[in-house]
């Protein structure tokens, strides 16, 4: 009885674990983080894209989704 509680203990926390670290993978998609570690040069539409992106997250005018993400995890920068 005991080793059952346990065990249904135990299978709950790795999946508690592995919702959250699904999500915050999630908020790396959303936030992109490769794109602003990007090496070399990019295009000037691009890089304006992105300095613009870059511009609403800091504001916080991004969306909902990625405000919660950067509640989550920070800034990709």
């Amino acid at each position: 009885m005991i080793g059952a509680a346990c065990a249904i203990v135990a299978i709950g926390l790795v999946v508690g674990l592995s919702l959250e670290s699904w999500a915050i993978a999630d908020c790396w998609d959303v936030l992109r983080t490769g794109d602003f570690q990007r090496a070399g040069t990019l295009e000037p539409a691009m890089a304006e894209a992105l300095s613009a992106f870059r511009s609403q997250l800091e504001a916080g005018s991004a969306g909902p989704e990625a405000d919660a993400c950067i509640a989550r995890v920070g800034l990709p920068f």
